[in-house]
């Protein structure tokens, strides 16, 4: 009756894909059973290649009014070089592919009872943008530093020009590092001052209240985010919200053993730095998705050593538990159970980002 059906997935009409240097932008029709999103929140999108379900996490780029108008979604998708799915759907665009999507989730959403300092590198920018497209009124005022390198990897370029127009309150500084550099500690703190005067200015001007502390928001690979976030420490600024995505560069430190089992299988190898790519490199070939520590894909049972998540720095305790292998590093002698995690048990155990 309905060839597309999957259970536990909400269908999705493809109905473009257009690309600009790096990235695509796929718009997305949801079904009725998709139940909205907050400005700032990601989703997982599986799509159907020649038979075979690919699953990756990326955040919403449109506004909230697109998709309470005619239900639609766009998708900013950085194009990686060696990834099967961005690069089937740049050769297959214009075809129809079956498509589903799962529901919005994420904390990254912004605060308008507070000014706000933004600052996003690269395809980080994709859930600020979201955030800011959809805005409808501002009484707080925003600055977003936005880090680009090279102007073909500049996104949503005819909407910094619109924003700017329709919100006096914010301030877009568009930043290409090939040609400027990278953001210093004391351009953040001249950025940071600015935005102070203008907050006070705002609230001496109309009855929005007393002034707060700015809100810091980070979004950008993860040694971006962690270097921005010890900056903030260092000056204070206690509330920051923050999305990152790929992981750190890490030293690998001594190989450990590990004793994996899947399907009654057992193998025993040793794994140095990243559990995913160790897994892998070994010749096991483990359940993932997005490779960030988000969908939750590659969750398996731990039953007993230690690991590191490389998100958090959380070390874990030595007894049973479960594991993100993409985000893990083991620590001590570990012992690996593969086979599915049951999505009952996924959903009761939320992944931190």
């Amino acid at each position: 009756m309905r060839p597309n059906y999957r259970a536990g997935l909400q269908s999705a009409t493809l109905l473009s894909v257009s690309r600009q240097p790096g990235y695509l932008q796929m718009q997305l029709k949801a079904g009725r059973s998709f139940s909205g999103f907050v400005p700032g929140q990601h989703l997982d999108l599986t799509v159907e290649l020649d038979g075979v379900l690919i699953t990756r996490t990326f955040s919403i780029s449109s506004s909230l009014q697109q998709f309470l108008q005619n239900r639609t979604l766009q998708l900013t998708i950085k194009v990686q070089p060696h990834s099967g799915l961005t690069q089937q759907l740049l050769a297959r665009a214009g075809e129809s592919l079956p498509c589903y999507v799962s529901q919005a989730r994420g904390d990254f959403e912004l605060e308008q009872s507070q000014s706000a300092l933004m600052l996003a590198a690269g395809s980080g920018i994709t859930p600020v943008h979201s955030m800011l497209s959809s805005l409808s009124r501002l009484t707080r005022p925003i600055t977003l530093i936005y880090s680009y390198r090279g102007a073909g990897n500049l996104l949503f370029a005819d909407s910094w020009p619109q924003l700017r127009a329709r919100f006096p309150l914010l301030t877009i500084v568009l930043r290409d590092t090939s040609t400027e550099g990278r953001l210093t500690d004391a351009e953040f703190i001249a950025a940071l001052g600015a935005l102070k005067v203008k907050e006070g200015q705002s609230v001496s001007a109309g009855p929005q209240g007393a002034t707060k502390e700015p809100m810091l928001y980070l979004c950008g690979p993860l040694a971006f985010s962690q270097y921005w976030q010890q900056q903030a420490k260092v000056l204070g600024i206690s509330q920051i919200r923050q999305e990152s995505f790929g992981l750190s560069q890490q030293s690998h430190g001594e190989a450990v053993p590990v004793s994996v089992t899947q399907h009654g299988r057992t193998l025993q190898f040793h794994s140095q730095g990243n559990l995913l790519q160790s897994l892998e490199q070994a010749g096991l070939a483990p359940r993932y998705g997005c490779r960030r520590g988000i969908c939750m894909q590659c969750l398996c049972t731990k039953t007993a050593g230690q690991v590191r998540n490389e998100l958090t720095g959380h070390v874990s305790d030595a007894g049973a538990g479960l594991v993100q292998l993409c985000i893990s590093t083991a620590l001590t002698k570990l012992e690996l159970q593969l086979d599915a995690v049951s999505t009952a048990t996924q959903d009761n155990n939320p992944c931190t980002t």
